[in-house]
């Protein structure tokens, strides 16, 4: 083959995998948003119900963000 034959295999493998991670980006864009609006969600629960203790705890450690989560049920 020389340099100057395509190899359509070759590309398309290159475009599947920039499609890929372009949709691994996206994904993860998504998540953000999501958990953005989790968080948003929970701290507005906490502040309605005066719980401003645990609102502090929840941004100090994720794993009682969590469990406030489920509480919650968000």
């Amino acid at each position: 083959m020389s340099i100057y034959e395509f190899d359509e295999e070759r590309e398309m493998a290159i475009i599947r995998a920039d499609e890929r991670e372009l949709g691994r980006e996206e994904g993860r864009q998504e998540g953000r948003e999501e958990e953005k609006h989790r968080i948003t969600v929970l701290y507005k629960c906490l502040l309605k119900d005066n719980r401003m203790e645990d609102w502090e705890k929840a941004i100090e450690d994720n794993i009682y963000c969590s469990k406030l989560y489920e509480e919650y049920s968000i």
